[in-house]
């Protein structure tokens, strides 16, 4: 049989979940209307300009443990300090969270481990540092003419 706090729990969570959903809905539907809107003026000012093949641009979502730069430079100081040995982006993390005294558990270092492997394939791309390896324990290090 079920437990009546259970199910009018479960009610209550679905209700908000529910709520939630619709909002967003909302909030989609007027930005598609703004983005016709946008659309329609690029078709105003220019003719031959497709809107459609405008590729979104990437939000940026801040984080907040680390300010602004300060996770590729603190990547670049672990890799400076590791004076050309590679190191993998596991140990970074550990090393960041270490420093800033943030808490040592596990959810906390794979959310500064992605964040970290971001910033080191952003570096990667303006070719600061190199990588060995394919995988995600790939190692990396800085490239010789910064050591």
């Amino acid at each position: 049989m079920a437990e009546p706090h259970v199910v009018l729990t479960l009610c209550r969570k679905r209700a908000e979940l529910g709520g939630y959903i619709a909002e967003l809905e909302r909030k989609l539907a007027r930005e598609r209307t703004n983005m016709a809107h946008i659309d329609a003026a690029i078709r105003m000012f220019s003719p031959d300009t497709d809107p459609n093949a405008i590729p979104p641009k990437k939000s940026y979502r801040r984080n907040r443990y680390f300010g602004r730069h300060e996770v590729s430079r603190r990547c670049l100081d672990a890799l400076r300090s590791a004076a050309g040995k590679p190191i993998t982006a596991g140990e970074i993390a550990k090393a960041m969270i270490l420093d800033k005294a943030l808490p040592t558990d596990a959810n906390l270092t794979a959310v500064v481990t992605e964040i970290v492997l971001a910033s080191l394939y952003r570096l990667h791309r303006r070719g600061k540092v190199t990588k060995s390896g394919v995988s995600r324990n790939g190692q990396w290090a800085l490239v010789p003419s910064l050591l």
